[in-house]
């Protein structure tokens, strides 16, 4: 059992490191890049998302508390190009990062109530290194 056990981690160690190698430039440089927006071609790409170029993100609000589920779209342009590739994303095509480590998200909820006497709000920060 012990030995089972031993090579369960290793084979999950292996994984992680195997994960944590960024993709080589030489075999990214091959790939089609795809502007968001564009038709997404069934083999891999690279997901391009233009400085300036309007993005939609979809807003749901959803649950048993409320009568009826409802949504907004939401309209945002990034400042700067951004190439995203599976779990890894890009500034110039050339370095690669882990996605969480090149764009830091946060998410905060005010929901209406006895300490938040008004109106709810929904903020979703986005930062790139150094945005803060």
């Amino acid at each position: 059992m012990k030995h089972i056990l031993a090579c369960f981690l290793l084979s999950l160690m292996w994984c992680g490191v195997a994960a944590a190698a960024a993709p080589s430039y030489e075999a990214l440089a091959k790939l089609p890049v795809i502007s968001f927006g564009e038709a997404v071609p069934a083999t891999d790409h690279i997901l391009l998302f233009p400085a300036g170029k309007p993005v939609t993100l979809s807003v749901f609000i959803v649950g048993s508390l409320f009568e009826e589920p409802v949504s907004a779209d939401l309209t945002v342009r990034p400042a700067r190009d951004i190439m995203i590739y599976r779990d890894w994303a890009s500034l110039d095509g050339r370095v690669w990062l882990p996605r969480g480590e090149l764009i830091r998200s946060d998410v905060e909820a005010k929901i209406p109530g006895y300490n938040h006497p008004y109106p709810g709000e929904l903020k979703v920060r986005m930062d790139l290194p150094g945005g803060r």
